[in-house]
């Protein structure tokens, strides 16, 4: 393990002194701050407005970040030959996954943390209520990034980057939909509805911004059941990419 943790390190220095990390992070707390700035024109509710739109926004900085942070980290290493003396001694090519995951995880958290913490500043600068269940709402979405962090690993290995981001961008979208939805979309295969409900998680148990903005108490038990719910789904992408991995002719 202390490999993995060294060279989640390596990682996570590699990532933050790329543009396109700060690219990112910038733009989302751009969107932030012109939510903010949206007048309200005395209109009631524009508190709740800005949580909801807040918490999307943080979203949609998440699946960027796990698109620019990762469809490109083993493609790069592959191209430049440093994986190579790597995983000659002192790594195995899981612990190469999970120190690059890991690194990449971490990042990411820390950037939805500032996302946070600064529409919490913006709310409070504005004179409107913070929600409690702020930060809980934002931690789920770390779970979901997570996941979506994994997917581009494991599309990573088998496809190029260019292809990574429609096709995670795709995934990301049939997660959203419910069952009509998808039934609609694929009509006269029902059993690939079916499988695809029951092999991909549900984004919506990550998104508790409607309740959060109008004030609904959300139990904890929800939320420690719908973390592990990612959680899990991420431990399923990741095992999934590992087994890819393994398999890869790196020549």
């Amino acid at each position: 393990m202390r490999g993995v943790y060294s060279f989640a390190l390596m990682t996570i220095r590699m990532l933050t002194r790329r543009r396109t990390f700060w690219g990112i992070a910038m733009v989302t707390l751009i969107a932030l701050a012109a939510i903010g700035s949206v007048p309200s024109f005395d209109v009631p509710g524009q508190g709740r407005f800005m949580v909801d739109f807040g918490l999307f926004g943080i979203e949609m900085g998440s699946l960027l970040l796990a698109i620019g942070l990762a469809s490109n980290i083993f493609p790069r290493d592959r191209e430049t030959r440093t994986i190579m003396p790597l995983l000659a001694v002192p790594l195995s090519r899981t612990q190469y996954l999970m120190g690059r995951f890991l690194g990449a995880a971490l990042v990411q958290t820390a950037a939805l943390m500032v996302w946070c913490v600064s529409l919490a500043v913006l709310l409070a600068a504005k004179g409107y209520h913070v929600p409690e269940a702020l930060l809980p709402a934002t931690l789920l979405l770390v779970a979901e990034g997570w996941f979506l962090l994994a997917v581009v690993f494991f599309f990573s290995f088998w496809t190029s980057p260019p292809l990574n981001a429609p096709l995670t961008l795709l995934l990301f979208i049939i997660c959203q939909m419910s069952r009509a939805q998808l039934s609609n979309l694929i009509s006269g295969a029902p059993w690939l509805v079916d499988a695809l409900r029951l092999l991909l998680p549900r984004m919506e148990v990550f998104h508790i911004k409607d309740p959060v903005a109008h004030g609904i108490p959300v139990p904890t038990s929800y939320f420690l059941l719908a973390s592990a719910y990612g959680f899990a789904y991420t431990a399923f992408m990741l095992s999934l990419a590992i087994a890819v991995f393994r398999r890869k002719d790196l020549k």
